[in-house]
């Protein structure tokens, strides 16, 4: 599907936005925006971009991925990649992503086990920018902004005070059975990443 400039590209974008966030509530997967509380992974009390004290909460899993729709599959794998990270285990996260993908995550939870260190990080916001289906393969462009913290895994306290990081990502979705999945991932960081 082509966007096209101009105002009915707006409308096509508005709709598509509109489409997005309808199917992200019906499926009980709500993306955060704008200054309402993100998407925690272990604790209600933390408010937009804060870390409550220096021991992290006791971490939860996400919601049961939404794999049906290629846009609620991203939205579920960042949910569960993010989880991987906290407890350093990709397998976790294995319904959301294919082989190819499983590479890359596996070896970030292991180059971050090797550092004896885990990541608390949390979406601030995510909004879509385009998407395109043609038969098995989406792709899903989105603005993405996140907050995190290292936790040291010899104390379980938090080592780094909370850092901030936007990217520009493409994601490219593949259907395997009924299930969308992650393939790939290209990020480009408009922040240093620590």
């Amino acid at each position: 599907m082509k966007l096209v400039r101009g105002w009915p590209g707006r409308v096509v974008v508005i709709a598509l936005v509109a489409a997005f966030v309808g199917i992200l509530f019906t499926t009980g997967c709500a993306v955060p925006v704008g200054k309402s509380p993100p998407e925690t992974l272990g604790s209600t009390e933390a408010t937009l971009g804060q870390f409550p004290g220096v021991t992290p909460q006791p971490v939860q899993q996400p919601q049961p991925p939404s794999l049906k729709d290629p846009r609620t599959a991203v939205y579920s794998y960042l949910l569960w990649i993010s989880y991987a990270y906290r407890v350093l285990n990709s397998d976790v996260a294995s319904k959301t992503f294919d082989p190819y993908e499983e590479v890359r995550v596996n070896s970030y939870v292991m180059y971050n086990v090797q550092a004896g260190r885990a990541i608390d990080q949390r979406l601030l916001d995510a909004t879509l920018k385009a998407w395109e289906s043609k038969g098995d393969t989406a792709t899903v462009s989105l603005n993405e902004s996140w907050v995190y913290r290292y936790i040291s895994t010899k104390t379980g306290n938090y080592t780094t005070p909370a850092l901030n990081v936007s990217y520009d990502t493409t994601y490219t979705v593949v259907k395997i059975k009924n299930d969308w999945v992650v393939h790939s991932v290209e990020a480009t960081s408009s922040d240093p990443v620590k």
